[in-house]
């Protein structure tokens, strides 16, 4: 959960911080934000372009879209490996952390961009940042740069926008009279809808993790009670017969058994961190990704089920001690 959570805040609220992004038929000149921004209800507007390329270094290539956005964006900013806005500079790209790690290349190094609209030719731009993203991979410019990459005037395909909650309604109605526009696409609509859709994989995959979990644990647990219960029967029964209740058998029977239980408790936590550390970096990729964040209440929720796992193996065990025939026991030779 603590993963989901830092990609949904990562995503939709230190990234992409519009209300809405207002999509065009075609692309169109750059007085198109101004247009966008005197409608009702706008509180600021950003442009936004993007151009299909073929990035490439070495044998190693992919069709990527470079997206252009202003110097200081502000709804739509572009976050590095460590979270803190990035400045794009007046030259040069930026890239997903995950497409470097594809390329092989790092900050500094020059790639090779076949450009796939407008006048097709092929360029080499340094790589000057690295982007923080867990959706597709994608290279960011300075929306001037862009421009002069393309050799051509300054032209927008979408339009970013923040939105006054009490004018909704009327910046909708001023928008559908707009026939250059393709769509809007709320943000708030589209973190609910990824939300409904996490919920059910979170919740399906949760619930079969922590079945399977509960499982292992308590045969883990129950059958160290068992082997202990065996190898000290005679003993037990001793015990019995020197006038020890059952209660205090027991006390001394599970001792042990909860001290191990307890020890056993750092290094489960550390081997569950590495698991999920493996589980994550295998199942990053191209599509999607994430950054590992393990909450304080995921270690314990861990150790509660363990813990809750050992209370009903001794629920059983002790059972076994009460039908404990000590005449039986003591008539067995060592």
């Amino acid at each position: 959960n603590g993963t989901m959570e830092a990609l949904i805040d990562v995503t939709y609220f230190l990234s992409d911080r519009q209300d809405a992004t207002v999509s065009f038929v075609e692309r169109r000149p750059l007085k198109a934000v101004n247009q966008i921004a005197r409608l009702p209800g706008i509180l600021a507007a950003e442009p936004f372009r993007e151009v299909p390329v073929r990035i490439r270094n070495g044998n190693i290539d992919r069709r990527i879209m470079i997206s252009g956005r202003p110097r200081d964006a502000d709804l739509n900013r572009i976050i590095d490996t460590d979270l803190h806005p990035v400045v794009l500079p007046e030259a040069g790209l930026a890239l997903s952390s995950w497409l470097v790690h594809i390329l092989g290349t790092q900050v500094g190094d020059f790639v090779e961009i076949d450009l796939l609209e407008g006048r097709r030719r092929t360029v080499s731009l340094p790589v000057t940042a690295l982007v923080e993203d867990y959706f597709g991979i994608q290279g960011m410019m300075h929306f001037d740069a862009l421009a002069r990459l393309m050799r051509e005037a300054p032209a927008v395909n979408s339009v970013s926008v923040s939105l006054d909650a009490n004018e909704r309604d009327r910046f909708y109605d001023a928008i559908k009279s707009m026939p250059t526009v393709s769509g809007v696409a709320l943000q708030r609509v589209s973190l609910a809808n990824f939300r409904d859709a996490l919920a059910v994989l979170v919740t399906t995959m949760a619930n079969i993790y922590i079945g399977l979990a509960a499982v292992i644990a308590f045969g883990v647990v129950y059958n160290s009670a068992r082997i202990s219960l065996s190898e000290r029967a005679r003993e037990l029964a001793s015990l019995r017969v020197l006038g020890f209740t059952r209660g205090e058998v027991l006390r001394i029977l599970l001792l042990e058994l909860a001290v191990l239980t307890l020890l056993a408790q750092p290094p489960g936590w550390a081997i569950g961190y590495g698991l999920a550390w493996t589980l994550q970096t295998k199942m990053a990729g191209e599509l999607m990704r994430t950054r590992l964040v393990v909450e304080h209440s995921t270690y314990v929720l861990a150790s509660a089920m363990v813990i809750a796992a050992a209370l009903f193996s001794a629920l059983v065990v002790r059972r076994r001690i009460n039908q404990l025939d000590l005449v039986t026991v003591l008539k067995t030779r060592d």
